[in-house]
C-alpha cells in the first residue's frame, strides 16, 4: 500500500506480503469478528496460517533478502529454539505440548522476520496512521464499554474485547500510541494538541481500567523520548501536562474504585512487590520468579533449564493441555510471561528470550548513532525494547495476539528503508 496526497493506493502485493499485512491488522478485528460478527473463536487462527505461511515461503519458496543487520536477532531466535530442543529431549512428555509451545513462543520471532523482509516505508507510515484511527475508534468504544455496559478494570478492553484481560492488548497499543505521538511531538512533527490529546485520552483510560502500572510506563516512555531527542522546550510542556495527567488519573482512580486505589508511592510499590496477584494462593508480578524457584523448581538443573517447552501450556485443545497445568493452574503463572517462560525454559531460557530485546536496542541505537538507518524509526524500537522487557514481567501480553504489535515496532529500525518518511 501507498500513501499518496492523503489517499490510500491499494498496490498489487504478493502474498507473502499479503500475509504480513494480515499478521499486522487482525489483532484489531478479533474482537469484532469474534464479538460483534459472532465467528467462531477458530478465526483468532488466521494469524497462525499466516505466519506458517510466509515461514514457509522463506524456507522453500522465495529467496527472500534478510538484512545481514539483523544476523545477532536471527542468531538469538535459533539459540532459543536449540535450547528448547535439547531440553525438550530430557524432558519428553507429549510432541503436542512442545509444538504447541513452539507456536506460543516462535511465531512472533516469523512476524518480525516478516516486517524487516516485506514492509517498506510506505507500508510503515500506513500503518501508523491506521493506529492513529484505530486509537480513536478504540476511546469511542471504551466510553460505551464504561458508561453504558459499566465494565472496568481487566474487562474494559475497547476493540480488543470485554473477556478478562483484554486490556493487556489495550497496554501494548497505548505504548505504541504514546511513543509516536511523543516522539513526534519533541521531533516538530506533530501538533502540541494532537500530542497532548492522545496522551490524556490514554491517561483517563488507563484510570478508568485501572491500570495504575501504565502510569510508571507513560513516565519511562517520556523520559525515554526526551533522551533520544534533542533538547526543545515542547520537553517543559510535556513534563508539565504528564504531571497534570497523572494527578487527574490518580483523581479518577479514587472516585472510581476508591481511596486506597490512588497513584500514591505506598500503593505502586504495592502493585510491584505484592507476594501474590488476585489469592492467596497466585504469584505476584514481580515476585513469581523467586516463588517458583522456591517451592517448584527445585533442582538447580530445573532452575537453570526449565521443565520443557510446552510442558506447562495450556490450551483449548485438550490433547495441547499440559498436565501442570492442570495440576497448577491456580497459580495463575501464565497471566506473567516472565512466571511462564521460567517454568518451561529455567533463567537460561528467560535470559535469551530477554536478550533479544536487548540487542533490539543496542542494534537501534546503533543505527541512529551511525546515522545508517530512520532515526525516528530507531527511537521507537529502542523504547519498545525496553517496554517489552517490562511486560515480560508485568502481563503475558507478549505471548498473545497483541505481540504481534509489539514486534512490529522492533523490526522498525531494518524495514526496507529508500526513503526519509514526512510526519510519522
Amino acid at each position: 500500500m501507498k500513501i499518496e496526497n492523503n489517499r490510500l493506493l491499494i498496490q498489487k502485493r504478493t502474498f507473502p506480503e499479503f500475509l504480513t499485512y494480515t499478521i499486522f491488522i487482525m489483532p484489531f478485528l478479533l474482537s469484532f469478528l469474534q464479538d460483534t460478527l459472532n465467528l467462531p473463536s477458530f478465526v483468532k487462527y488466521i494469524i497462525d496460517v499466516a505466519w506458517v505461511g510466509i515461514l514457509f515461503s522463506l524456507l522453500f519458496v522465495r529467496k527472500a533478502f534478510i538484512k545481514r543487520e539483523i544476523t545477532p536477532l536471527l542468531t538469538i531466535m535459533l539459540a532459543f529454539f536449540l535450547l528448547t530442543l535439547t531440553v525438550y529431549l530430557f524432558n519428553f512428555q507429549s510432541p503436542f505440548y512442545y509444538l504447541w509451545g513452539i507456536r506460543n513462543n516462535f511465531r512472533f520471532y516469523v512476524a518480525f522476520i516478516a516486517f524487516t523482509v516485506f514492509f517498506t516505508v510506505e507500508d510503515i507510515r500506513f500503518c501508523l496512521k491506521l493506529t492513529d484511527f484505530l486509537f480513536w475508534i478504540n476511546a469511542v468504544v471504551v466510553l460505551f464499554q464504561f458508561f453504558v455496559m459499566g465494565l472496568q478494570q481487566d474487562y474494559l478492553g475497547g476493540i480488543f474485547g470485554v473477556e478478562r484481560g483484554c486490556n493487556g492488548s489495550l497496554i501494548v497499543f497505548f505504548m505504541i500510541v504514546a511513543t509516536r505521538s511523543v516522539l513526534s511531538y519533541f521531533n516538530k512533527r506533530e501538533s502540541m494538541l494532537s500530542c497532548f490529546s492522545k496522551c490524556a485520552v490514554i491517561l483517563v483510560i488507563s484510570a478508568m481500567a485501572e491500570l495504575k502500572f501504565f502510569f510508571i510506563v507513560f513516565i519511562i516512555i517520556v523520559v525515554m523520548a526526551s533522551v533520544v531527542t534533542k533538547f526543545s522546550w515542547r520537553k517543559v510542556l510535556v513534563y508539565i501536562f504528564s504531571a497534570f495527567l497523572i494527578m487527574l488519573g490518580s483523581s479518577i482512580l479514587v472516585e472510581v474504585f476508591g481511596e486506597n486505589r490512588s497513584l500514591d508511592f505506598e500503593n505502586l510499590l504495592d502493585l510491584i512487590f505484592s507476594s501474590n496477584y488476585s489469592s492467596s494462593r497466585d504469584l505476584g508480578r514481580f515476585t513469581a520468579l523467586p516463588t517458583l524457584s522456591k517451592f517448584y523448581l527445585t533442582e538447580p538443573i530445573e532452575k537453570i533449564f526449565g521443565l520443557g517447552l510446552g510442558n506447562c501450556d495450556t490450551s483449548a485443545f485438550a490433547i495441547c493441555n499440559s498436565t501442570f497445568f492442570r495440576e497448577h493452574s491456580f497459580l495463575n503463572y501464565t497471566w506473567f510471561s516472565s512466571a511462564f517462560l521460567f517454568l518451561e525454559t529455567g533463567y537460561l531460557g528467560l535470559t535469551v528470550f530477554l536478550l533479544f530485546f536487548v540487542v533490539c536496542f543496542v542494534l537501534a541505537h546503533k543505527k541512529r548513532r551511525l546515522k545508517k538507518g530512520n532515526e525516528f524509526f530507531c527511537q521507537m524500537a529502542m523504547i519498545m525494547s525496553v517496554m517489552c522487557v517490562i511486560l515480560t514481567f508485568y502481563n503475558s501480553s507478549l505471548r498473545s495476539e497483541a505481540g504481534y504489535m509489539a514486534y512490529f515496532v522492533l523490526a522498525l529500525p531494518f524495514v526496507q528503508q529508500t526513503t526519509e518518511p514526512d510526519k510519522l
